[in-house]
């Protein structure tokens, strides 16, 4: 299957050396640069592993290098991570962290070197693996190594996986289990052995455990490659030793998977749980927030579609742009392929993944297709309604991963057809001016970040100063009105003082702040225009609120001055330090902090600060 094509006669025999790499050396220099690339995406954290984090600072990025400790710490105590004890203060709940496989694979890094780290090397992991698994794939298909270096760029780098590193969204970015699943597939259709089949199911086992997108997208890959193959040369392929070489993959893949699948499945339903995907939730999702405009898959330009920071305030972007250095190197492909059936099943793959890409209906320009006062309903809408998993894929923009992978791919085949007469300098040369034009496509014209952006890992001393406390209790960080993802960073600082926060992973407002007075009333203040606290406010009613944060378990209060205007934050000291007495400043990190002394122990007598008048609480 996927026989590479004929060689002119002229390289026939001896004259073929001058002609080709040797296979080594062919699949070291993709995997060179590949790192290469995963170095270049995630600069300058290469340089700074352990106090910068790959992504935005006001996207995921906390959430995924915060998972990346809690997993290390369940596993020192013993546990297998699936209870949050410290998050949702004072509830905790069940949690499965999306990146659970990295996060153990990457456990010693962990470690040795810390969460953050751990987090950065499988981002920069991520990226190479995904341009190595693509070079591998396009050499087999295309059967020439030099021109498939293209490929390694245009999937490596596309644009939206480099919007995912964007997003801080770590399984996302490892997209290199895909590819390489889908070439085992082929050799294993070449060439069935049942040793063959345990390492397919290996890897598509990977594939799924690293990212139940992926997974689905190898099955749905693998589904496609395998009815392109039966009904156009069913007669290419032994299927007596074919098919139990599949049973084999599917099994070992379900020894992998299943308890895995089970536990997520089981976090989600929990009660308790901290991350849930209920349909009705992914319904919402689908239809106002993670829209796939079709006109961005082609359109260049740096503002995203739709433009999330402008509707929602987010700093996350949706990346569907796929660049046209591929398309223009598909289009070659189709046009001196002689054989077109052998791009059959790529042409196959890409076509089913963009449709699903386009999710549940019709949008072009940021608008609705409503040819009959009715939205135009796609495929995707079809396999959401009628298979369970379907209805908890709340990113269906993400299918766009495989439309990607088909055009790195029919470019290898392009390349190779356009310079076939050519030696392998001349190929290589080409390959990777025309991966470097790719790179230059992507940072200009598209909405992805080339390197991508990066957030200050290193937390003040204050956290840590806090975990050497041996009194217990949570800690409550203000502003608490700041985004859910620019929020979490208050989840990240866990990371040094150990100590329970109210917030879970993305959620909104934790009830237990909107029913307690003082909280309320912080949370007031923070949306305020007012430049002064009321003349008058419900000083008992607060004090007592204040005792309810104590009774509840409270230990600390920190304000981040930098996230207030000036007169919020004045207010805010004022307002704390009339109730829990004077505040401690770390200066130097911008913190005021209040330590709440527990309630069963004597505090020291509260005073409040000289303020101005109309800041104070009233006598």
């Amino acid at each position: 299957m996927h026989a590479p094509p004929p060689e002119p006669a002229a390289t026939a025999g001896a004259a073929r050396d001058h002609r080709s790499l040797p296979g080594r050396a062919e699949l070291g220099l993709g995997a060179l640069i590949s790192a290469l690339l995963g170095v270049l995406v995630t600069w300058p954290v290469a340089l700074h592993p352990t106090t910068l984090v790959v992504g935005h600072p006001g996207n995921d990025s906390w959430n995924h290098t915060w998972g990346y400790w809690w997993v290390l710490r369940a596993f020192a105590q013993g546990k297998w991570p699936g209870n949050a004890d410290q998050l949702s203060f004072p509830d905790g709940g069940s949690l499965y962290f999306i990146d659970t496989v990295q996060a153990v694979l990457l456990a010693p890094v962990a470690a040795l070197f810390g969460a953050a780290a751990a987090y950065n090397l499988a981002m920069g992991l991520g990226v190479a693996l995904a341009g190595f698994g693509a070079f591998v794939l396009a050499r087999r298909v295309s059967g020439d190594g030099p021109t498939a270096l293209v490929a390694l760029a245009i999937y490596g780098a596309a644009p939206h996986l480099l919007g995912q590193a964007y997003n801080g969204i770590s399984e996302t970015v490892c997209a290199g289990w895909l590819p390489l699943t889908l070439f085992l597939l082929i050799r294993t259709l070449d060439a069935p052995a049942l040793w063959r089949g345990a390492l397919l199911g290996l890897c598509a086992g990977l594939t799924m455990g690293t990212s139940w997108y992926y997974g689905l997208f190898a099955a749905v890959g693998g589904t496609v490659i395998l009815l392109v193959q039966a009904l156009s040369q069913p007669e290419a392929v032994r299927w007596r030793s074919t098919l139990p070489t599949l049973v084999v993959a599917l099994a070992v893949a379900g020894v992998i998977v299943g308890p895995l699948l089970l536990t997520f499945r089981g976090s989600l339903e929990a009660a308790d749980a901290i991350v849930s995907r209920d349909p009705a939730f992914v319904r919402a999702s689908l239809m106002n927030h993670n829209i796939t405009d079709a006109a961005a898959l082609l359109r260049p330009g740096k503002t995203p579609s739709p433009d999330l920071l402008a509707l929602y305030g987010e700093q996350l972007i949706i990346v569907v742009y796929l660049g046209w250095v591929g398309i223009g190197l598909s289009t070659v492909a189709l046009a001196l392929t002689r054989r077109r059936l052998e791009l059959a099943p790529w042409l196959a793959l890409g076509g089913t993944f963009l449709l699903f890409c386009l999710g549940p209906y019709l949008n072009i320009g940021g608008t609705w297709v409503e040819p009959f006062g009715r939205r135009l309903p796609l495929p995707f809408l079809l396999l959401f309604d009628a298979i369970p998993l379907f209805d908890r894929i709340s990113h269906p923009f993400r299918f766009v991963v495989g439309g990607s992978l088909a055009l790195a791919v029919l470019s290898a085949v392009g390349l190779r057809h356009l310079l076939r007469r050519q030696g392998w300098r001349p190929r290589l040369g080409a390959a990777l001016g025309l991966a470097a034009l790719s790179l230059a496509e992507t940072a200009a014209l598209s909405p992805a970040h080339l390197p991508v952006p990066t957030g200050v890992a290193a937390l003040p001393q204050a956290y840590h100063d806090m975990r050497e406390d041996d009194v217990p209790g949570a800690v409550l960080d203000l502003p608490m009105t700041v985004p859910n993802l620019e929020r979490a960073v208050y989840v990240w600082a866990q990371t040094a003082h150990e100590r329970p926060v109210p917030w879970g992973l993305n959620e909104p407002m934790p009830a237990g702040l909107l029913r307690n007075r003082l909280t309320a009333t912080l949370i007031r203040v923070e949306a305020t225009r007012a430049h002064t606290l009321p003349p008058r406010l419900p000083e008992l009613e607060l004090v007592v609120a204040g005792r309810g944060l104590q009774r509840m378990g409270y230990r600390y209060i920190v304000l981040h001055e930098a996230l207030l205007p000036k007169f919020k934050a004045e207010a805010m000291i004022s307002l704390l330090d009339g109730i829990f007495g004077p505040h401690t400043a770390a200066e130097a990190d911008g913190l005021r902090i209040w330590r709440l002394e527990s309630l069963g122990e004597p505090g020291p007598a509260r005073r409040r600060p000289a303020a101005p008048a109309e800041a104070a609480l009233p006598p």
